[in-house]
């Protein structure tokens, strides 16, 4: 199933769509819930454009991203790197020159705070090192390796190490590339530290010609992979970059796992958006109604049901489903976890942004996620079950005025085998899980018609 479409040729209604975001954030849509643009001149002081090309992906994303064919644009970097904010718009400039529709972001440090996988001192260091190691093995960076670098130790006593990128560290991937008959998947890179107030300013005030002479030293990267369009290549030069899609990840994750196909190209329009620990926290702070599905392709449980929360978001007219996968890697680094150093994360975002949550467990506090803060005190608070699907508005309250974010959600555990509407279960009743799912996915999206 080959699902690439390259610049420049398709997406022109996906292009049109996204100038209807605002760079604030979330909008009116004519859609019964809204959506929110990460990529803003909130989150991004120096980014402008409304609609700018950047598009998170998460850590399995960009693995998946690495094992596809394709060429691809990729931005490592995040807002809390002054160094990445100083460079975002001027990049997007030039991207948007070239005809880029899509620049992938990964951000090492997955809370967007101070959780860095690119540390040595992180116990998931790891998760950088071996991809680095495999993916990215032709590899230069400011710094040698042998000085500054990232590692970890194997179970052997083994000391793996990585050459240690900086951010922000802009490149072109194609993972079939080579030269001189070697692997060389990084076609391309940049990788220069700039800050706004000292290269792009003169005398306290903004400077064009800096801005300009950056974008000189960054077009030869978008050369590199232009070429001229138009009746004998006469026309503007156009970037040849491919595109890889949330759905193409979930179709690529969610059939491997099953070892089946539940995705496949009925599903489209996909409905559903990855995004990452702070974006999330974002949307969660921002004014307007919101879906949510909380789970992963590692969950069987996800698995059995999102080809449904996605059916049932087409039908009721839903703009966008936002993804989040606890397993911060869909894999080993689940926040959800009370043994897990970062198990904080979750505790406190449920704490923050869902007060008088009800899952599953109930009043069961035994199986609440918990950390210990920096007082001593045991903090708690309960644990989803995922899939967890939800709608989302931070200024609803109950009828006794108390806050209650979620207006309704879905927390139900069913295998694919199961889900089948001719599943015939114990009691020879048929499809009888299918029928309780959809109805409740019919019940949850029509609150939003309310």
């Amino acid at each position: 199933m080959n699902m690439k479409r390259t610049n420049g040729i398709a997406h022109t209604a996906i292009m049109a769509a996204c100038l209807l975001v605002f760079a604030a954030g979330a909008m009116a849509q004519t859609a019964p819930n809204d959506t929110y643009q990460f990529f803003n001149s909130t989150e991004y002081k120096y980014l402008k454009d409304p609609a700018p090309v950047y598009r998170t992906v998460s850590y399995d994303q960009l693995i998946k991203l690495f094992e596809s064919d394709g060429t691809y644009m990729i931005l490592f970097g995040g807002s809390w790197c002054g160094n990445t904010q100083a460079v975002v718009g001027l990049i997007n400039d030039v991207a948007k020159e070239y005809g880029v529709e899509t620049i992938y972001n990964y951000d090492w440090r997955v809370d967007g705070a101070k959780v860095h996988l690119r540390d040595t001192k992180n116990p998931y260091a790891n998760l950088y090192v071996d991809v680095v190691n495999k993916y990215l093995p032709n590899i230069v960076t400011i710094y040698d390796k042998a000085t500054s670098n990232v590692s970890y130790t194997t179970a052997d006593g083994t000391t793996v190490t990585a050459n240690k990128l900086q951010v922000p560290f802009l490149f072109i991937y194609n993972k079939n590339n080579t030269v001189n008959g070697q692997s060389a998947p990084i076609v391309a890179s940049f990788e220069k530290m700039m800050t706004w107030e000292k290269d792009f300013q003169t005398n306290g005030k903004d400077d064009p010609a800096k801005m300009e002479a950056y974008k000189q030293e960054i077009r030869p990267l978008f050369e590199y992979i232009s070429k001229k369009t138009g009746l004998f290549g006469l026309g503007k030069k156009v970037a040849q970059l491919d595109t890889f899609t949330d759905f193409e990840y979930y179709a690529t994750a969610i059939n491997a796992k099953a070892g089946t196909t539940i995705l496949d190209a009925s599903d489209e329009p996909w409905l559903m958006q990855t995004v990452s620990y702070i974006e999330l926290t974002r949307i969660l702070d921002s004014q307007g109604t919101y879906v949510f599905m909380f789970g992963g392709p590692w969950c069987g449980n996800t698995r059995a049901v999102i080809k449904y929360v996605n059916e049932y978001a087409q039908k009721y007219g839903v703009t966008k489903v936002y993804t989040f996968d606890t397993k911060l890697d869909s894999n080993i680094l689940q926040i959800r976890d009370s043994k897990n150093p970062y198990g904080y994360m979750y505790v406190d975002l449920v704490n923050k942004y869902f007060p008088g949550i009800v899952t599953v467990f109930g009043d069961n506090r035994a199986r609440d996620i918990t950390y210990t803060n920096a007082d001593g005190q045991v903090v708690a608070a309960p644990r989803q079950q995922v899939p967890y699907v939800f709608i989302y508005n931070k200024d609803h309250k109950d009828a006794s005025g108390q806050p209650d974010p979620i207006l309704d959600q879905i927390e139900l555990m069913y295998t694919w085998e199961n889900i089948q509407p001719d599943f015939k279960d114990e009691a020879g009743n048929t499809g009888a899980n299918y029928k309780t799912y959809t109805a409740a996915l019919d019940a949850l999206f029509s609150q939003l018609k309310k």
